[in-house]
């Protein structure tokens, strides 16, 4: 039966998987060297790409510094239900693991793009695009889900889910690049220009096996607060990808405003009929 006595975790850790071999189609058709992808890869569902070589490696030396950080394992282990992340939460080879598939977790829908190369959605989808450049937060692509409220909603039943099943412990998750991003968005409170602002900035690019930890214990006194209050994001496998040096970054609480603030906010947007 499940706790419900009403407590956040005590650390959250999410993983993105390894280097996969959509990652790789992805570089190399960007080179143009279309001749050198298998033509039975546009034939496989994205749910089935594996990792490749350096994927599993990346995994192996990420899963030997997480059983050094957390000798004694994690309390729950999630893994979104894809093949490149059963493959990353496999070689890392974590003490004490037993892993929850859990669907939640999976990559964000892209509909009819998951099939298209990026030139193919561009020519097809000419408005979805021009959506996308509008505003990523909430742009959905044909058939799929936007960041917005599909991922969204997901990660805050995950997090509910955590609230009641697993209060005060520690919990690991093998997932996705946009999931984490949406995780940082619901977690740092951050506001969804906040966050476009952030992903244009290759500090925090969301690398293979990056790894993305919040923790409600003060790093440096051991204290715990009621939320999820630092956050530290490394990768093991390149640390020039690593946020802030990898170094803990206490997280800010929630804004509020005036609703003299909200309209200094509304008047930096110009009027279209300014005299209506």
């Amino acid at each position: 039966m499940a706790n419900v006595s009403g407590e956040m975790p005590r650390d959250l850790v999410m993983i993105r998987h390894g280097y996969s071999e959509a990652n790789h189609v992805q570089k190399v058709r960007r080179l143009g060297a279309d001749a050198a992808v298998p033509p039975e890869f546009d034939e496989r569902h994205d749910v089935h790409m594996r990792l490749t070589s350096v994927g599993r490696e990346q995994a192996r030396i990420t899963g030997a510094w997480l059983n050094g950080e957390f000798p004694a394992g994690f309390y729950r282990y999630y893994v979104s239900p894809l093949i490149r992340t059963l493959e990353t939460a496999g070689a890392l080879d974590l003490n004490n693991a037993a892993w929850r598939k859990d669907d939640r977790w999976r990559e964000r829908d892209w509909g009819e793009y998951a099939s298209l190369s990026d030139g193919e959605a561009a020519d097809k989808y000419a408005l979805s695009k021009k959506l996308r450049t509008q505003h990523r937060w909430y742009w959905c692509p044909p058939g799929g889900e936007s960041l917005a409220t599909g991922v969204r909603l997901r990660f805050e039943q995950l997090v509910d889910h955590m609230y009641r099943e697993t209060p005060g412990k520690s919990n690991i998750a093998i997932t996705h690049g946009e999931m984490m991003e949406v995780a940082s968005v619901v977690l740092e409170r951050l506001e969804p220009d906040e966050w476009l602002e952030r992903n244009k900035d290759p500090h925090f690019d969301m690398g293979n096996c990056q790894v993305l930890h919040y923790t409600r214990a003060n790093p440096e006194t051991g204290a715990m607060t009621p939320d999820l209050r630092w956050r530290r994001s490394v990768n093991i496998w390149d640390s020039t990808k690593n946020w802030d040096d990898g170094e803990w970054v206490e997280l800010q609480p929630r804004r509020l405003y005036s609703g003299e603030q909200l309209l200094e906010q509304a008047a930096q947007i110009q009027r279209l009929f300014p005299d209506v």
